[in-house]
């Protein structure tokens, strides 16, 4: 009978874990269980490391024991197997335990396991401990494409989740007249081509972890495009897309001008915000009048951080969903096409 794959633990925002077990489901793993600031799954870790663009790591539980003092922190800690991961890097968190001290926890797993390359994540939780290995090694949003980027760029994961939490899917045109360095575009456009988002790099588990093929996925041909007032942010972002590996049609086009390439599709932005970058009022200013205008027939995904500027799109909002970028609070405003004079 052949093994079954392991536990696995998708880690991702609070708030946003129905949006990875939407994606784990569309790629087919097992046994989903929301769990706060993630999702439980069985699978491959190096499958699920590959695939997946929303998570921001994958972590393998290993162990679970009650440790109400070193002694039994220990004793769970030598019942695992610890060879194939060559020494760890524990990190520790403790919430209303007795070993409350993670210094000190630390320091007895390092000197049972060895120091080494694999980071332990050691939860301590009412005194008891959970043990989980992190399959991922750098985040997740790096995926390898982007050597250089513009200013206030979103993470490639933040553009993943905007793009499902707006409900996109290959096939439905998709325009960013704010692109800067191309980030959400040539996330769409890799879907799109049905490209694996960690295709361009390695991951922790892979020195541990069996050898598997690439999984393969559908292209769908889709009309992307992204434009930039700024020439020097769309050259940037034509040298991520051919990194990336994927053909997006760019160009130097301030954002009032912008033409609507398809009567529907959907429209989306990061635009300048307070504390970003100066050009505010313009942007929002142009973006309300494209909503009106050309993309009046067009959904929206807006990335906004205040209710003042929302108003500026003059547009009523389906859905608002809390999100951060840099660690700046932002809602993603959802619109729907305009269907009558505003």
């Amino acid at each position: 009978m052949a093994k079954k794959p392991p536990m696995l633990f998708g880690v991702t925002p609070p708030g946003l874990e129905s949006v990875l077990q939407d994606e784990l489901r569309a790629h087919r793993f097992r046994s989903l269980t929301i769990k706060p600031g993630g999702v439980e799954f069985r699978g491959s870790p190096l499958k699920a490391n590959r695939l997946l663009s929303c998570a921001s790591r994958i972590l393998m539980p290993i162990a679970q024991f009650d440790a109400r003092d070193f002694d039994a922190l220990v004793a769970g800690a030598e019942q695992v197997d610890w060879t194939p991961y060559g020494g760890i890097n524990a990190r520790v968190s403790s919430t209303r335990s007795r070993l409350y001290h993670t210094d000190a926890v630390a320091e007895r797993l390092h000197a049972l396991i060895g120091k080494g390359p694999s980071r332990l994540y050691c939860r301590l939780v009412h005194d008891r401990c959970t043990l989980k290995i992190d399959t991922t090694g750098e985040h997740l949003h790096k995926r390898g494409w982007r050597i250089e980027s513009g200013s206030a760029p979103v993470r490639e994961t933040l553009a993943a989740r905007m793009l499902r939490l707006a409900g996109w899917e290959p096939g439905e045109a998709l325009v960013d007249p704010m692109c800067g360095s191309g980030t959400i575009v040539i996330e769409a456009a890799s879907r799109a081509a049905g490209l694996a988002p960690g295709r361009l790099r390695t991951f922790a588990c892979e020195s541990w972890w069996r050898s598997e093929a690439m999984p393969s996925m559908t292209a769908v041909p889709t009309l992307i495009e992204g434009s930039d007032r700024a020439r020097g942010a769309v050259e940037v972002a034509t040298r991520n897309a051919a990194r990336a590996g994927v053909d997006i049609a760019l160009s130097v086009t301030p954002a009032r001008e912008a033409k609507a390439p398809a009567p529907t599709g959907l429209l989306v932005a990061n635009p300048p915000y307070d504390r970003r970058v100066k050009g505010q009022a313009a942007a929002w200013d142009a973006l309300r009048g494209m909503l009106r205008g050309p993309f009046a027939g067009w959904r929206a995904a807006i990335l906004c951080p205040a209710p003042h500027l929302a108003k500026r799109l003059g547009r009523p909002i389906a859905q608002s969903h809390r999100l951060t970028n840099g660690g700046l609070p932002l809602n993603l405003l959802i619109l729907d096409p305009q269907t009558t004079e505003a």
